[in-house]
Parts: structure tokens; sequence; C-alpha cells
């Protein structure tokens, strides 16, 4: 075999042995491959953020409002505090008073948070 074949071979090995690496830790990693998180319940008692001044796109001021912590009670009369980031999934900003359900990793992060219907 000639030192440029040999060398192409070599890479293209080592390009699929990286690509087949990535793509465990990627499954690995993912919220969706993790079969031990958990849901919990409860009633939103404190909602912890800030707040600021922004423009939409017309130009017009609007309040713009990021969560930061839900504090809630659940069903069993214990509170918990859940940590929101730009990776947990909220389809509707809750509100104190409201009844939610979160998504838990097993490392403790909120993965989603849906208000539950009256």
């Amino acid at each position: 075999m000639k030192p440029l074949e040999s060398n192409r071979l070599a890479m293209a090995i080592v390009s699929v042995a990286l690509a087949a690496i990535m793509e465990t830790r990627a499954e690995a990693g993912s919220p969706s491959a993790s079969s031990s998180s958990k849901i919990v319940t409860g009633e939103v008692a404190q909602v912890e953020g800030k707040f600021h001044m922004a423009k939409n796109p017309q130009g017009e001021l609007t309040l713009d409002i990021e969560d930061k912590f839900y504090i809630i009670t659940s069903q069993a009369g214990e509170e918990m505090r859940l940590a929101l980031d730009d990776h947990t999934k909220v389809r509707k900003r809750v509100n104190p008073g409201d009844k939610i359900e979160a998504k838990i990793s097993p490392k403790g992060h909120t993965l989603s948070v849906t208000r539950l219907e009256p």
C-alpha cells in the first residue's frame, strides 16, 4: 500500500470511531435516554425570577419576564424548589396557586413544567 493511501485509510477509521463515540455520548447524556427521571406534582407557592423592559419587533416597549425558580408544595406537603434554565421546557408561564407537573432528571435538573388545567 502506498503511504498516502495508508494515511487516508487511517484517517477514515479514526473519523468513524470518533463519530461513534460522540453519538454514544450524546445518547447517554440526553434526557430521553434517562429512564430514571421522576415526575413531581404540586401547587406553585412562589415564582422567583427577573424582569426588564424590552422592545418587541414593532419597536414597542414590553415587559420581559424570565422565571428562574418555582417553589412548589407537593401533595404530601413537602416544599420543593425547581430551578429553571434555558433547557427547561415550559409551555405556559405559571403563577402562584397553579397546579403543575414537573419532570426532574436523575441529577435534579428540571426538564419540563406543565401547568395542569383545573
